[in-house]
C-alpha cells in the first residue's frame, strides 16, 4: 500500500512554468517551447510548435503581431495546455473567448487577467495536492492488500473520481463559458 501511495503521488510532483520564469520580453516560438521543456520536464507531452500554431489558428490565444509572443500569449498557452487535459478544444475556446471579452470591455488588461488566472492556478496546486493526497490515503486504507484485484478496485475508484470531476467541468463550462452562436455555426 505504501508503494502505491508513493507511485500515485508522482503526478503531484510535476513541475510548472512559474510566473517568475516568464521573461518581460517577447519570445519566438522556439524560445517558448524551450522554456516549457526546460521548466516543466513534462512527460505527458510537451508544448509543441504545432500546438502553438493550432491554439493561434483556433482563436484560443489572442492574435500576435509579427512572429513574437508577448507574456500574455504565453500565459494563455499555459492555461490552454492545462485545460486541454480535461476539456475539448471547443470548450476551451468558449472559456478563452468569454474571458477575452473582459479585456475588450476594458474591465482588465490582458496581461493582468491571464497572470491572475495562471497565478491563482499555481497557488492552488499545493493545497489541492494535499487534498488529493488525503483522498488517496483514505482510498488506500479501505483497499485490501496489494494484489491485482486490489489494484483494479483502486483503478475503478480513481477512474470514477476522474469521470465525476470531468463532468463537473463540463457543467461549469456550459453554464459559465458558453460558446457563441457564431462559433457553433463555424463548427458545423
Amino acid at each position: 500500500m505504501e508503494n502505491w501511495m508513493q507511485l500515485l503521488q508522482q503526478p503531484l510532483q510535476e513541475k510548472e512554468v512559474l510566473l517568475e520564469d516568464l521573461p518581460d520580453l517577447d519570445l519566438y516560438m522556439d524560445q517558448i517551447t524551450t522554456l516549457f521543456a526546460d521548466k516543466t520536464q513534462a512527460t505527458d507531452g510537451l508544448l509543441t510548435k504545432t500546438m502553438i500554431n493550432n491554439y493561434s489558428k483556433d482563436g484560443l490565444i489572442q492574435p500576435i503581431k509579427g512572429k513574437k509572443y508577448a507574456k500574455q500569449h504565453i500565459l494563455q498557452m499555459l492555461l490552454v495546455y492545462r485545460l486541454k487535459q480535461t476539456l475539448s478544444i471547443q470548450q476551451i475556446k468558449g472559456v478563452m473567448q468569454n474571458l477575452g471579452r473582459e479585456v475588450q470591455q476594458g474591465q482588465t488588461s490582458s496581461e493582468q487577467l491571464w497572470k491572475a488566472l495562471y497565478g491563482g492556478y499555481l497557488d492552488s496546486r499545493v493545497e489541492n495536492g494535499k487534498r488529493v493526497s488525503g483522498l488517496l490515503e483514505e482510498l488506500l486504507e479501505k483497499t485490501p492488500a496489494d494484489s491485482p484485484q486490489s489494484a483494479a478496485l483502486l483503478l475503478l475508484q480513481l477512474s470514477w473520481i476522474s469521470s465525476m470531476t470531468k463532468k463537473m467541468c463540463d457543467v461549469l463550462v456550459a453554464q459559465e463559458f458558453p460558446v457563441s452562436e457564431k462559433e457553433k455555426k463555424k463548427e458545423k
